[in-house]
């Protein structure tokens, strides 16, 4: 034969003819001689969009990704700093607070009529010529005290005071 060969191992084409040379790019759709089957028509398809995913976005994937993670660490760093300023404001804040309280008590205990009176009052001293007298019995009124109900004894009595209730209290016998 006098025509091109096929690629398929030099067989000719439909009834003995060599294939004509075809237009570069065309595609070969191979025909059967036989009939096509009867066949049902396909389903009607509904096209969707193909979502391709080319080389420069995966390159801009890429980079956003590690351009947030590179960020995601310093910025969380940042963020537990800014807390940890805002706690330890607030307890300079609150320790400037008690510092001004203190200078307060300190300058009260400077002045010796601020003295005078925390020992009448706290450890029941007196001025000679005077007499004291400390009632040891329920508050007047009926009511009684919050730290008689707890079995202890009262936290606003002397020191002297509160030791002989609780030697009394372990004196007695519960029942």
């Amino acid at each position: 034969m006098a025509g091109p060969r096929s690629s398929r191992g030099g067989r000719s084409g439909a009834a003995g003819r060599a294939p004509t040379a075809r237009a570069a790019g065309a595609s070969r759709v191979r025909r059967s001689r036989a009939g096509l089957p009867a066949r049902t028509p396909p389903p009607a398809v509904v096209r969707r969009r193909r979502t391709t995913l080319t080389a420069r976005a995966a390159v801009l994937a890429v980079a956003v990704a590690s351009v947030a993670l590179a960020i995601a660490l310093p910025f969380k760093i940042w963020l537990a700093q800014r807390g940890q300023i805002a706690d330890l404001q607030a307890q300079t804040r609150a320790q400037q607070q008690h510092v001004a309280l203190l200078e307060q008590q300190q300058q009260r205990w400077s002045d010796p009529a601020y003295i005078e009176q925390q020992a009448r009052l706290r450890l029941h001293y007196v001025l000679p010529g005077e007499k004291a007298y400390v009632y040891l019995g329920p508050k007047p009124g009926g009511a009684k005290p919050a730290a008689a109900n707890s079995g202890g004894p009262a936290a606003t009595a002397p020191w002297y005071s509160r030791l002989w209730q609780t030697v009394q209290v372990a004196g007695t016998a519960r029942k």
